[in-house]
């Protein structure tokens, strides 16, 4: 294989300009290097960059400004024919015509590789990827199951030693089980290989499950990259929170400032934080009278028949077993207006039923306060 190389962005933009529409700024000056051998993810909702930054990379793509490089090497105005990448699409784009070792075979072929050596590493990357007796077989690859042809994408793609993989939601065809299945193959395979690769999802299970590292776009602009654990746990704003895992929101203003600790209205009632619980973009001076926005993780919300201080009052509209934890949903009876919440639980709690009255508590050294400017 290859040895490994890093992939550094530099003030990457992309604008598409159509006739008689507005250009469109597809990417906003992106710049951020994914290490040697890592399994980055590119995740973000529709629209928002992730793809075209992808075949930025491959060069299908002219970026606007700014630069690519594979390690040391420039890389912006080199065509894609002439970087050493490899590529699998959410379709596989496996040829039906030619049977599963000409599929594999194919780059090998274009590079003029001699037919002993082709022989050899097709062999080689069949086993890798768990299909040598697809390959003793030899069908067309439209006899294959979707596991099996995604499997062959991902041979075919390293087969020829590339420097760069790229993954374009190559999961996305594929039924629940099997994705998880898969999932856990290209990591698997990917660890093996060493290559660097961008992998891009939609998907923030399969982002947090997959990757070394995440970076999170909206809107052309990367919001955050760090590992699934520190997105998770600090999410920098509001839009992050939500988008990796679930985050139930409370609107609050400041009421104190002091000892290190924050004082928010929430709903007429008075929550004390830690300063630790900001988000890190939180960048404003924090005053008295400040709006901000307190999100709280399922698993950091309780669940009681009594009322404690604090505690808001609800409504149980729905439980729901997800295995590990019980979930709760509830509506919530607040003063400004109705809010649905999900509350993770260990364990059944006694005595609650679906339309009970229940009192939600917030656990305050587990919540996060951001900007109310973030939330979008």
């Amino acid at each position: 294989m290859s040895a490994s190389l890093s992939l550094t962005y530099k003030k990457v933009d992309k604008i598409f300009n159509k006739e008689g529409k507005d250009p469109v700024r597809a990417l906003k000056e992106v710049s951020f290097t994914i290490e040697p051998g890592e399994l980055f993810c590119l995740l973000g909702p529709s629209g928002c960059g992730k793809t075209t930054l992808l075949r930025c990379t491959a060069g299908l793509e002219s970026i606007s400004g700014g630069s690519i490089f594979y390690g040391e090497k420039n890389v912006t105005s080199i065509p894609p024919f002439r970087r050493n990448i490899g590529m699998v699409f959410q379709s596989f784009a496996l040829y039906p015509h030619m049977n599963v070792y000409e599929n594999v075979a194919y780059g090998l072929r274009v590079r003029k590789t001699p037919e002993a050596a082709v022989r050899k590493k097709v062999t080689e990357i069949m086993d890798l990827v768990g299909l040598p007796d697809v390959l003793k077989r030899n069908p067309s690859p439209t006899a294959l199951s979707g596991g099996q042809q995604q499997r062959v994408a991902v041979a075919r793609a390293l087969v020829y030693d590339p420097e760069i993989l790229l993954l374009d939601e190559p999961l996305a065809n594929l039924d629940a089980k099997l994705r998880r299945h898969m999932r856990a193959e290209i990591r698997r395979i990917q660890k093996i290989t060493k290559i660097t690769t961008i992998f891009v999802t939609h998907d923030q299970e399969e982002a947090m499950a997959i990757g070394d590292r995440l970076a999170v776009l909206r809107d052309g602009i990367v919001e955050q990259i760090g590992t699934s654990n520190e997105l998770y746990k600090n999410p920098n704003s509001a839009f992050v929170a939500n988008f990796i895992g679930k985050m139930n929101f409370f609107y609050g203003s400041i009421t104190a400032v002091q000892n290190k600790q924050i004082a928010v209205d929430i709903d007429s009632r008075v929550y004390t934080f830690p300063e630790e619980t900001l988000a890190q973009r939180f960048t404003e001076q924090l005053a008295v009278g400040m709006k901000v926005l307190v999100g709280a993780r399922p698993e950091h919300l309780y669940i009681s028949k009594e009322k404690m201080e604090n505690s808001i009052q609800g409504t149980v509209n729905i439980i729901q077993h997800l295995g590990q934890v019980i979930r709760y949903e509830v509506q919530c009876h607040m003063d400004v207006a109705d809010k649905q919440m999900e509350i993770d639980m260990d364990d059944m709690v006694e005595g609650i039923g679906e339309g009970d009255e229940v009192y939600i508590t917030l656990d305050e050294k587990s919540a996060s306060v951001f900007s109310v400017e973030g939330e979008r």
